[in-house]
């Protein structure tokens, strides 16, 4: 590779460490530990003894959606080889390691060096033994650099003086991008008593590109010492144990499993860490789990599983003014509304289909009908959906999650809904069974609704995932969601634009109650060319208000307006506050949206009708259209 080669690599693995979701994979150790390396062998060493298995666990890896494969190298330094007798193989070990992870990367991913401790206590790298401890750091760092290592990975040093020492060799020696990690103890703070902020600060100030902790314990250790770290103003790292070790049947094993690192690392990258991986423990199950977050937070992650699809024809589809009544609305420019009823957790829909046809006389598009709402029991929502079609005419508009279905699920659910005449969807990933009631319940997300969207994207243009025709196109409209009050806004934008290039034709935004940010949504989407229908929560009281603040990500309610509920609820107005409130938001985006989407509190339905009275017209003809609903409307203030 040529310096202005090996420059531009450097470069783009440190945008990417920067612009987040940069995935590393998981532990090497581990994965020689259960295809039968015993604990008492040289696990370095078994680079040179059999290449074939180190090779084949960088592919596992690879395949899972790492995007950096670190060396087997972790413990070849001169003074951790002298124990088990290989001092003099310390230059074939690093460059045996380097060489078999850049044949399986092969171009398709970063190859970062492995440097571990070199075993010497505190009091001894203070001491005489620390010139020894340079010199064996420097040493192994020289042969990573001359095999031609993408970056450097300084892990699991527990001591932040040699982390330290370490990063400074090589930082005198090379300009290629640098990780420095802390170990913590479960108490969250190193063994010599500091915390992750001021352990931040050090790293920070030695010059590496990306500082973090890994091993020590799980992803709630790692979450609680990686987050602080955010605010020294480096990208933060996080390679996280599986859980904290347990000896079972004299065995040690870890307990946290894949489902539960994905969770963690959608967490993680919401809270500023940018770039993940797995410790002690960790295989490509956990790995692959973290991918699929990782997709969710980096437009160039790698896309794992079959989701890649064969480039469609444009003039293959249906148009999307012929698929569905929504989808001649939307393409005649048409001010459409949308009211979430979601389904019951028992078996009677009287009262949704009486809401559905007095939403319809009041003059609503449609209903919308969400898919296991914050991962809770309900009635599916394809079987109410096609009931309320039945009794109302109404094409309801529903959710479809990726959360409990896997890939072939996912497609057969697709055709199945199409066969039963439902031809408009939302397209979410779906929140995670820890939210809800069943926290033991296995989530799936083979794909994000990004993935979801390219596939029903094909289905539209009669091509399958696997890049095969299909007998005739789908009909479906695609909606996507997104958050205009994102804490990470970037990325929701990135995110976007993502799901636009995916297939999705309508946004549909989460609840806002800042007009500053509704016009700057709306003006950073404008150029997407997306109709957005504005998304509004009509807040029922303080309470509702000040919970919804506090507890549900992307609703934050500004401080003004909890005064306004607040003042609202002490004259025993705050519903019609609430209503007045979101009337003021609608009125305020009208000309700049295509529709709304209301999400009633607590499912009262004649709150949705309230706040649009004035914006669409009912069905004079309706014995549902009664005046009701509208007498909720507030007067000016």
């Amino acid at each position: 590779m040529t310096p202005t080669a090996r420059s531009d690599r450097h470069a783009e693995l440190r945008r990417l460490a920067e612009r987040g979701g940069l995935l590393f994979d998981g532990g090497m150790g581990t994965m020689l530990y259960e295809r039968g390396v015993y604990l008492t062998r040289c696990f370095e060493y078994v680079s040179i003894e059999q290449p074939a298995l180190v090779r084949t666990i960088h592919a596992d890896f690879l395949r899972a959606g790492a995007r950096v494969l670190t060396t087997n190298t972790f413990g070849a330094n001169r003074l951790k080889l002298e124990k088990h007798g290989l001092a003099d193989k310390v230059a074939d070990i690093n460059r045996a390691s380097v060489r078999l992870a850049r044949e399986v990367a092969d171009g398709r991913a970063f190859v970062a060096g492995s440097v571990g401790p070199t075993g010497l206590g505190i009091r001894q790298l203070a001491g005489a033994s620390g010139l020894r401890a340079e010199q064996a750091l420097a040493e192994q760092i020289d042969l990573l650099l001359e095999a031609g290592v993408d970056a450097l990975v300084f892990e699991t040093f527990s001591n932040v003086a040699e982390v330290e020492l370490a990063v400074r060799i090589a930082r005198d020696r090379s300009a290629l991008p640098i990780v420095a990690l802390v170990m913590f103890e479960a108490s969250g703070k190193t063994v010599s008593g500091l915390g992750p902020q001021p352990v931040s600060r050090r790293l920070a100030a030695t010059g590496a590109d990306v500082i973090g902790s890994n091993c020590g314990g799980g992803p709630d250790l790692l979450f609680r010492v990686t987050a602080p770290m955010v605010a020294a103003g480096k990208p933060v790292m996080a390679m996280a144990n599986a859980g904290r070790p347990e000896n079972v049947e004299g065995r040690t094993i870890y307990v946290a499993n894949p489902e539960y690192f994905g969770v963690f690392a959608r967490r993680l990258l919401k809270a500023g860490v940018r770039v993940l991986g797995g410790c002690c423990g960790t295989g490509p199950a956990h790995i692959r789990k973290m991918a699929n977050a990782t997709r969710m937070f980096a437009p160039d992650a790698p896309r794992t599983g079959a989701v890649e699809l064969t480039p469609v024809d444009p003039n293959a589809g249906v148009p999307i003014a012929d698929r569905s009544t929504l989808g001649a609305r939307l393409a005649a420019d048409e001010f459409v509304t949308s009211v979430e009823i979601n389904p019951p957790n028992g078996f009677d829909l009287g009262k949704k289909i009486k809401a559905a046809r007095a939403l319809k006389a009041a003059g609503v598009t449609t209903i919308n009908i969400a898919d296991g709402p914050r991962a809770s029991l309900r009635m599916g929502n394809v079987a109410m959906a096609v009931e309320v079609g039945r009794a109302t005419g109404l094409e309801p508009l529903v959710h479809v999650c990726c959360r409990d279905r896997n890939l072939l699920g996912l497609q057969s659910h697709l055709l199945g809904m199409h066969v039963q005449g439902l031809r408009n969807l939302v397209i979410i990933t779906g929140d995670p069974p820890k939210m809800g009631p069943y926290p033991h319940a296995t989530a799936v997300y083979d794909v994000d609704s990004v993935g979801l969207l390219d596939i029903v994207n094909g289905f539209n243009h009669a091509i399958d995932p696997a890049g095969r025709e299909m007998p005739e196109p789908t009909r479906f409209v695609l909606a996507t969601g997104a958050e205009p009050a994102a804490l990470d806004y970037t990325r929701e934008l990135r995110r976007l634009e993502m799901k636009r290039d995916a297939g999705a034709e309508v946004v549909m935004t989460q609840p806002v109650y800042d007009p500053g940010k509704v016009e700057r949504f709306l003006d950073d989407t404008a150029d997407l060319g997306l109709p957005v229908m504005l998304g509004l929560c009509p807040l029922a009281s303080f309470r509702n208000a000040k919970f919804l603040h506090e507890n549900v990500p992307g609703m934050q309610v500004p401080g003004d307006i909890l005064e306004r509920m607040a003042a609202a609820d002490a004259r025993g107005e705050g519903q019609a506050e609430g209503i007045r409130i979101a009337r003021e938001a609608l009125t305020a985006a009208r000309d700049r949206v295509q529709g709304a989407y209301i999400m009633p509190p607590f499912g009262r339905y004649k709150v949705a009708i309230a706040v649009l009275d004035g914006f669409i017209d009912p069905i004079e003809s309706s014995p549902e259209a009664s005046p009701e609903a509208s007498a909720l409307r507030p007067a000016a203030p």
